[in-house]
């Protein structure tokens, strides 16, 4: 799909916060480059990420790399009102949904000129591309998929689950055996945006089109009732932990208490990473539906606000990360994720992760969490659509008046 920019600014309401012009920065023989990542808060695997970009530093002295940290819960509201005030990091390494927010506030510069002549660049970069002019390269693309304790499976002699039926007969089956939890996953409006990107795995698995050729949000489908219905089913069958947070399910997972769970490859590393868990022993298949997932798409972006000294040694370092010196270097750290170029994950990594594998092989056919031509939107078009399901899970609304009243309230909001 072609995303253009029209698109993008219909809503990007934070355009109007941009406030007086700032100076560019004197021209100096050293320029320091400050990033902002989530990722570098994350518990060993940042300092590990951090790592893998300080070495563009020992090719380029003249150019220093300083991280800009804000923890998740801030990082959206915080970018966009730092940007806004014409300030903020020189580069943003964002999840897609605020990375459209930035394009279509203007304030990310064309990145064009790093990827010329370049051939190698996987799919992952071409959301990056919007009305034909490239704002972003690949960080990483954390993809879904069915993992599973190894052990407790074997103690239950229940074959690998291949459909929900299979996933919830394995899951009672590892319950009886070992007393472990059957199946962990988000299911309430208390994580509403996770679930949401969550969820769109059953959807997708089913075989659900979020527009239609004309670019109405289709919601209300017997694709998306038989998604309704499978999730209903696995809540609904004792297997799932009903309140906890997924932090706490993770955790359960890392302590080998569970047997099965739907998580992306990014939380999978952290499962099977620092805890009694070996990675050897944490198992991953293709989700238990008839057809692919989602996957979370991270994108690097750079300041339009930053100095041109800034902008163009921000250039440097993304024409470095995209070679294969800097591939292999975030790559070592980077556990499953897929990257900007297809360099595959390390023979040694594999060793320690066999479950790695699965990952990568899902990458090529998932499917992005943002809805198309709704990018920007995404998460409110996502609100109804979410709290129906959660009326039926609650046998609070049939899944038939669920799905009309979320297309109500759609048509309602983004009629043609």
């Amino acid at each position: 799909m072609t995303l253009t920019r029209r698109t993008l600014m219909a809503s990007a309401t934070v355009a109007a916060m941009i406030a007086g012009a700032v100076a560019p920065a004197a021209a100096q023989d050293e320029v320091t480059l400050t990033i902002a990542n989530t990722q570098w808060l994350d518990a060993l695997r940042g300092e590990k990420l951090w790592a893998s970009v300080k070495k563009f530093e020992e090719s380029h002295p003249n150019i220093k790399l300083e991280q800009h940290t804000i923890s998740r819960n801030e990082f959206n509201d915080r970018l966009i009102t730092e940007m806004g005030a014409r300030q903020g990091p020189d580069i943003i390494i964002a999840q897609d949904n605020l990375f459209f927010t930035l394009i279509g506030a203007d304030f990310l510069i064309p990145l064009d000129d790093v990827t010329e002549g370049v051939e190698n660049l996987n799919a992952t970069n071409d959301n990056a591309v919007v009305d034909g002019t490239r704002y972003g390269i690949g960080w990483h693309r954390a993809v879904y998929a069915l993992i599973f304790n190894k052990s407790i499976l074997e103690k239950t002699g229940a074959e690998l689950p291949t459909d929900v039926d299979g996933l919830i007969a394995a899951a009672k089956a590892a319950n009886e055996a070992t007393g472990a939890i059957g199946f962990t996953g988000r299911h309430s409006m208390n994580e509403f945006s996770p679930w949401s990107q969550d969820f769109l795995n059953w959807a997708y698995g089913y075989g659900v089109e979020l527009v239609d050729e004309n670019g109405k949000i289709t919601f209300d489908t017997p694709e998306m009732a038989q998604a309704f219905e499978a999730f209903k089913e696995v809540y609904g069958s004792g297997v799932m932990p009903i309140g906890d947070q997924m932090s706490t399910q993770r955790t359960r997972f890392k302590e080998q208490q569970v047997a099965f769970s739907i998580d992306n490859s990014g939380g999978s590393l952290n499962i099977a990473t620092g805890g009694p868990l070996p990675g050897t022993d944490l198992g991953s298949a293709a989700l238990p539906f008839p057809n692919p997932g989602a996957h979370q798409q991270i994108f690097l972006g750079v300041n339009l606000w930053s100095s041109e000294e800034e902008q163009a040694a921000a250039k440097e370092f993304l024409s470095w990360l995209i070679s294969e010196e800097g591939q292999l270097s975030l790559r070592a750290a980077s556990g499953p994720d897929a990257l900007a170029t297809d360099v595959p994950v390390t023979e040694e990594f594999v060793t320690a992760n066999p479950w790695a594998t699965t990952f990568a092989e899902m990458a090529e056919s998932s499917r992005s969490t943002l809805i198309p031509g709704y990018e920007m939107e995404t998460q409110s078009i996502m609100r109804p659509l979410m709290n129906g399901l959660e009326k039926v899970l609650l046998n609070a609304a049939t899944t038939e008046d669920a799905l009309s009243q979320a297309q109500a309230e759609i048509d309602a909001d983004y009629s043609n």
